[in-house]
């Protein structure tokens, strides 16, 4: 099964939204102890708009009528804005509690608030189980007499493959969220200007063409809902997950 155009738009913003976490988590180790939150609203938005305008113009080909979708409307930028700032406590909310970990683990096992420090200027962007997997880590290469530069060597490529792994996570998530909002939101506006007739067209959920598709997701495919309503599941429509790579498709009944 090939990825649909919101899909792709999805994996493109993706990218985008990783490389910024990235970037966000280096700059926040260098800023530490003024970490500044994380926040992807501008890329969320991009990514809403240009799934948005992807759709507006599928449509166009579909019911050979001139479409513009008005993007950019009071809605779609409150939409953001809200996404956006929620994504923004889970990411603070997740920095927090890390260093919180980091500083119980100070006081357990006695660790300088120097060494304090440094622990939590190398974990920033983690997430607090990450932390402990760290930690552990670090106490099995201890226990095995390794010297110190070592250890922190080892512990520092552990960390970037744990930090590689959030980013791409957030930013699959995100874009994808963003993505097949755009795509929602373009069908609905269409309805409401009596371009599209929710009795002739509703929406499908289309799974993507991945190995590792889930057995919520794969129970989905195929499904329909009406256009602007809910799916069996309760929900609007994909992603319903983190790293959820679906999509939804407008069909004729």
């Amino acid at each position: 099964m090939t990825d649909t155009p919101i899909q792709a738009i999805g994996d493109e913003y993706a990218a985008k939204i990783s490389e910024a976490f990235q970037q966000w988590a280096e700059d926040a180790q260098a800023a530490y102890p003024r970490i500044a939150p994380f926040d992807p609203t501008s890329i969320i938005l991009a990514a809403m708009i240009a799934a948005g305008e992807a759709q507006a113009a599928e449509l166009e080909t579909l019911l050979s009528v001139k479409i513009k979708y008005d993007l950019i409307s009071p809605e779609a930028i409150a939409w953001a804005k809200k996404y956006g700032a929620a994504q923004v406590k889970y990411v603070n909310a997740g920095t927090r509690a890390a260093i919180r970990q980091i500083t119980l683990s100070g006081l357990r096992d006695g660790l300088s608030p120097q060494m304090q420090k440094k622990a939590i200027k190398q974990i920033v962007g983690l997430l607090p189980q990450h932390v402990v997997a760290i930690q552990n880590y670090r106490d099995r290469l201890i226990a095995s007499g390794m010297d110190e530069a070592t250890i922190d060597r080892l512990s520092a490529k552990k960390i970037k493959q744990l930090l590689n792994w959030r980013a791409g996570t957030i930013g699959l998530t995100e874009s994808h969220t963003a993505a097949n909002e755009g795509m929602r939101r373009s069908n609905e506006d269409a309805v409401k200007r009596g371009i599209l007739s929710k009795d002739e067209y509703e929406q499908e959920w289309v799974v993507s063409g991945l190995k590792n598709v889930c057995s919520k997701c794969q129970s989905m495919s195929g499904k329909r809902a009406p256009i602007g309503g809910t799916f069996s599941n309760g929900s609007r429509g994909p992603p319903i997950h983190p790293n959820d790579h679906c999509g939804s498709v407008l069909a004729r009944k």
